[in-house]
């Protein structure tokens, strides 16, 4: 990957400032695309499959205010139904949602773009909504040094995935309020990026992991990223179901995503907020995909879904409160 620092050196000095930052990520992207098969852009597709279905009707519409143009217009009208009819789900309400108990736990994930989201903010919003888990991919020992120390007196502690040995962007930090109790956390290997495992407190026998599967940009990535959701399907058939916190790099419109479930779901699920866009933030949420997810046990009890901003990250947050099945 030498490659993309020297490309970035290369064009930078003929790219606008305002297109500057995040640019070798962008290189880094084209680069991976230009080596892509077949599944890689198939699972790219899917991710945008909700806004597919929603130009297909759009244009539809607009096909049908011409009479040589409205058969033209029903088959796309019907392609686009079909493909949306999945995702409506995702966007409907279908219960009232539980009032919050003292029971409930609160678990919150931000992707922090490499360690530079503002470390103010994110300490602000720990401090407003105090979750007992805050999962951080793309954050390491450099974002913990910036960031616990103004979370100091709130009684949070921090793991670091590959124990402070990777930079920002390859590395998930986990922090944990006390809160939640007398919890263990451990280090993983298990998928490219390294992740934590917590248990015990709260959680009790259940399992709190806090993951970052690769991006499908690549032939290989591809590959990674259908092992890492299958690693994730294990641990989802198991007989706990588990918590599982992170980016994904995945939304319900791949298959693969909704394999893994087993016996959890996402916090979203029946809340209406599925389809609010984690990724990239700086698009609209109607525009965006979601990415992020709580995932939690098929039983539990969604009290509390939020989708939120988060200053510097180019993804956005999720703050999800569940409460757990005994």
């Amino acid at each position: 990957m030498a490659l993309v620092p020297l490309v970035t050196a290369l064009v930078r000095p003929f790219v606008p400032r305002s297109l500057r930052p995040g640019l070798e990520a962008k290189v880094y992207t084209v680069h991976a695309l230009a080596r892509a098969d077949r599944a890689t852009f198939a699972a790219i597709a899917q991710a945008w499959r909700p806004h597919a279905a929603a130009s297909a009707v759009a244009g539809a519409a607009l096909l049908a205010t011409r009479r040589r143009t409205r058969p033209l217009a029903a088959c796309l009208a019907a392609a686009g139904l079909a493909a949306g009819a999945p995702v409506v789900r995702r966007a409907t309400p279908r219960t009232p949602m539980t009032a919050p108990g003292s029971g409930d736990v609160t678990v919150l994930t931000a992707n922090v773009w490499h360690g530079r989201a503002d470390t103010g903010a994110l300490a602000a919003l720990v401090a407003q909504e105090r979750p007992h888990f805050v999962a951080l991919p793309e954050a390491g020992a450099d974002f913990r040094d910036k960031l616990m120390p103004l979370l100091a007196g709130l009684g949070y502690r921090a793991w670091v995935a590959s124990g402070g040995r990777r930079r920002d962007g390859s590395d998930v930090l986990l922090l944990v309020g006390e809160h939640a109790g007398d919890v263990r956390v451990r280090s993983e290997h298990s998928m490219r990026l390294p992740h934590l495992e917590a248990t015990g407190g709260v959680l009790g026998a259940r399992t709190l992991y806090a993951v970052h599967p690769t991006a499908p940009m690549s032939r290989r990535g591809t590959a990674w990223w259908h092992e890492e959701l299958a690693l994730i399907r294990s641990w989802c058939a198991g007989p706990v179901a588990p918590l599982v916190a992170g980016d994904f790099n995945a939304t319900f419109d791949h298959p693969t995503l909704r394999a893994a479930l087993g016996g959890c779901r996402s916090a979203a699920d029946g809340t209406g907020r599925g389809l609010a866009g984690t990724f990239p933030a700086r698009v609209p949420r109607w525009l965006g995909i979601q990415i992020d997810h709580v995932l939690v046990p098929a039983a539990a009890v969604t009290t509390r879904f939020e989708v939120l901003d988060l200053t510097g990250a180019d993804h956005r947050a999720v703050l999800a409160r569940v409460r757990l099945p005994r």
